[in-house]
């Protein structure tokens, strides 16, 4: 990747890339994040590094021995991000990330770019749009879990459709 700011898709994988790794390591300075980030060769300015933190929603908050690192919030306690804007900022990511969806079953698999399938798996998990049993986000797959089979190609028809949306000038 570039030190620029780069596409939006290279934001959003690089975006993806930061939350995992705060997600692993208690980071305490966006200089130790930046060496985590370049020791994957993923190489970003300071500047960069700030908005993406400020794009994920990330803060310092203390740990119980009062040292800040920083951390996500938590989606499920934080009521200020209107439903209208979880579901743009889906189509948004859907747009950017999925590579791929199939169901098999009453499993949805969607495939992203590396680093990128635990970023797609927030924003579903924050969507209200799948009524989802439960979401699995591995590097570059999430599994969803749905009650039928009807759902899942329902869900992985949507976000295909989604994503053809969002890539059509």
């Amino acid at each position: 990747m570039t030190s620029a700011a780069g596409t939006p898709r290279t934001a959003t994988a690089r975006r993806a890339r930061i939350a995992g790794l705060i997600a692993q390591h208690a980071i305490g300075s966006q200089e130790e994040l930046g060496q985590l980030l370049a020791a994957e060769g993923i190489h970003v300015t300071q500047a960069t590094l700030s908005r993406d933190l400020v794009a994920i929603g990330a803060a310092k908050a203390p740990d119980e021995e009062g040292h800040a690192h920083y951390s996500l919030v938590d989606a499920e306690s934080d009521t200020s991000i209107p439903v209208a804007g979880a579901e743009a900022a889906l189509a948004r990511v859907v747009g950017e990330l999925l590579v791929r969806a199939e169901a098999a079953g009453n499993i949805a698999v969607l495939h992203t770019p590396p680093g990128a399938a635990q970023f797609l798996a927030g924003h579903l998990d924050r969507s209200t749009l799948f009524d989802t049993v439960g979401t699995v986000a591995g590097d570059d797959t999430v599994i969803i879990v749905l009650r039928t089979a009807r759902q899942a190609t329902t869900l992985c028809s949507t976000l295909l459709r989604m994503a053809d949306q969002r890539r059509s000038p």
